[in-house]
């Protein structure tokens, strides 16, 4: 029989979940994922100075100068994602709604409303359904945006302060070690997943944002911002900024339309590649169990736990991997 488990390993397990169930409660979403996001990049920064030769004290505060350059600019991306959506969305709502009308009357297809002016309604219809979810990510405004400063600040300290490494013997300092392990194993399978969903999402909006303007799309400067953000989602982030793409050729006429959806659906078969390269084929989880994680993550965290299921679900299986079998 293979060994088993020890009583600190156990504990550390127990902990674990004991954090992940604290997170989801009280609605630790933002906090935990701009923590997460934060402390990867100032790890993977450090990281790699250190294997370019450079001392550790220069590693680190490049490091951190890297990461407020990061921060700053992915900031920027969010509000003018937040700005253009407000400015530009109700006017390719309004402009496209007529377009889809006339479509559907033109192919005898029906749709859930009479007129334009109905199908909007119904559009703002059902986004006041989903109050909850609006609410969550609305929420970065007011105790939201004080949980991701809180995160950003905990990941920042916790990078400048030195890992405790000394080991009495006690008890508390095998379980602290143990859950260190934990924490660890977590941390990469959160950078091999985020991180290549970042370098995916890039890559993607670069050859979007090409395309868009050589085909001259119009809301391009919307259209780019959206397949950058939604792009960081798995699976669905791509669905949503794939309809908008197609509903602002619509606006043009219908052979920009389907021609952006032929764009679409190619640059999509050259993604699967890409992923594969990226992430070098070590996140083998299956379609179906990666869109129930999204699914439970999202009850659970709203946005935040979308982003996190993947990395959770592949740090599960390491964690499996780890352990020993029982034979008998």
């Amino acid at each position: 029989m293979s060994q088993a488990l020890s009583g600190p390993r156990q504990v550390s397990y127990v902990l674990f979940a004991l954090a992940l169930l604290i997170v989801a409660r009280f609605d630790l979403g933002p906090c935990a994922l701009a923590g997460l996001v934060s402390y990867m990049i100032l790890d993977v920064t450090e990281r790699r100075l250190h294997l370019a030769g450079a001392r550790p004290r220069t590693a680190r505060w490049t490091a951190v100068a890297v990461f407020v350059i990061m921060a700053t600019v992915l900031t920027w991306v969010f509000v003018e994602f937040l700005r253009e959506g407000l400015t530009r969305l109700p006017v390719l709502l309004d402009t496209v709604l007529p377009r889809l009308t006339a479509l559907s009357e033109r192919f005898g297809l029906e749709l859930p409303a009479d007129n334009a002016r109905e199908l909007r309604d119904l559009v703002v219809a059902s986004a006041k359904e989903n109050t909850a979810s609006i609410s969550k990510t609305s929420g970065l405004l007011t105790r939201g945006f004080f949980l991701v400063i809180a995160g950003v600040f905990a990941a920042v300290l916790r990078f400048l302060t030195p890992a405790a490494t000394a080991h009495d013997g006690h008890l508390f300092d095998s379980v602290r070690l143990e859950f260190n392990a934990r924490v660890t194993l977590f941390m990469r399978s959160f950078e091999r997943v985020v991180g290549a969903q970042v370098s995916i999402s890039v890559l993607n909006t670069l050859l979007t944002a090409i395309f868009l303007r050589s085909m001259g799309f119009p809301f391009r400067g919307f259209l780019t911002l959206t397949t950058f953000v939604c792009g960081l989602i798995p699976i669905i982030g791509n669905i949503v900024s794939n309809i908008f793409i197609v509903a602002a050729g619509l606006t043009v006429s219908t052979h920009m339309a389907m021609f952006g959806l032929s764009y679409l659906v190619i640059i999509h078969k050259l993604e699967y590649l890409l992923n594969s390269r990226i992430i070098g084929g070590s996140i083998d989880t299956p379609m179906w169990m990666t869109l129930l994680g999204l699914v439970v993550g999202e009850a659970l965290m709203g946005v935040p736990g979308v982003l996190l299921a993947p990395a959770l679900l592949h740090y599960a299986r390491e964690e499996l991997r780890s352990i020993p079998s029982v034979k008998a």
